[in-house]
């Protein structure tokens, strides 16, 4: 075994680095936690990584994307280059494949069924689900990662989340972290957004702003979460469901809801492969948009 890993054997042993090295990751979403998710994943030894994203780096990136360069020209620097760099400069021999490409693509969706793990680092709660629904039809590991910053009546909450998916021990909707209905407003073709907006008004949740976001926050969430995927694959423990963490009190807290017997998704999705029919997000008016 590489003598690079004495420390992580010394704790999880030869056996445990060995399932690492025989690990294939996909990290969708290589942004703030997914830049440093792929950093850690490299330092570990995971054996494969299959990196999805589709844009560029923005100057407004530069605050907190492991990797990034200074001199990085922007526009004009995919965000999977910046991962492929960072996994190359830790270990130059780990195959990578890079998809440059929407989640809602052919591409993506090929290449994260052929991983065992999948680390979800998205924006927003409709694709969230896209990639839960595809993990739980194919029986893929899944940990989904969240960060945000949230004003209140008291001032401002900030942390995140990390949920893990893992052999149909519930879902992101078991665990009260989307909201299903999110799904539906952004896969909506243009009639029926300008009818529920003639209704009920535009709704905050889309109108694309952006908040703060900071590289500590991120690289907390994003070590919890490799973390967990660390003690799953290696053995040590069996992972928490669901970890949050309230960085304006220092917390962490782990919450213990069982998942939901009755959960649609869970019930109707799991092993259920092509039948399934994720691929239908493939076509859809969302899938168009972000194409």
């Amino acid at each position: 075994m590489d003598e690079r890993f004495a420390r992580n054997i010394a704790l999880f042993g030869e056996q445990g680095q060995q399932r690492l090295r025989e690990t294939s990751v996909a990290v969708v979403g290589i942004g703030g936690l997914g830049t440093q998710v792929v950093q850690q994943l490299a330092f570990l030894g995971v054996g494969h990584f299959t990196l999805i994203d589709p844009e560029q780096l923005d100057t407004t990136n530069r605050n907190r994307y492991a990797g990034s360069r200074w001199d990085d020209p922007v526009p004009g620097t995919l965000k999977v280059d910046i991962a492929e760099r960072l996994v190359r400069s830790i270990d130059p021999v780990i195959p990578i494949c890079k998809v440059p490409c929407s989640l809602l693509s052919r591409q993506a969706f090929t290449a994260i069924r052929g991983s065992h793990w999948v680390f979800g680092c998205l924006d927003d709660d409709a694709t969230r689900l896209v990639l839960s629904e595809l993990c739980l039809a194919y029986e893929l590991n899944l940990i989904d990662l969240a960060s945000d910053v949230v004003p209140d009546d008291a001032g401002l909450r900030y942390g995140g989340r990390v949920c893990v998916c893992q052999n149909g021990n519930g879902c992101l909707v078991c665990m009260d972290s989307i909201d299903p209905r999110d799904l539906d407003r952004q896969f909506e073709d243009d009639h029926a957004k300008r009818d529920r907006e003639a209704i009920y008004g535009v709704d905050k949740a889309v109108l694309g702003s952006t908040g703060p976001s900071v590289v500590s926050i991120n690289g907390i969430i994003a070590s919890v979460a490799v973390t967990e995927f660390m003690v799953a694959v290696t053995g040590l423990r069996q992972p928490q469901r669901h970890l949050e963490y309230h960085g304006h009190t220092g917390k962490v807290t782990v919450c213990q809801n069982p998942p939901l017997v009755d959960c649609w998704y869970c019930r109707n999705l799991f092993g259920a492969g092509a039948s399934a029919d994720v691929e239908r997000y493939l076509t859809s008016s969302l899938a168009r948009r972000q194409g």
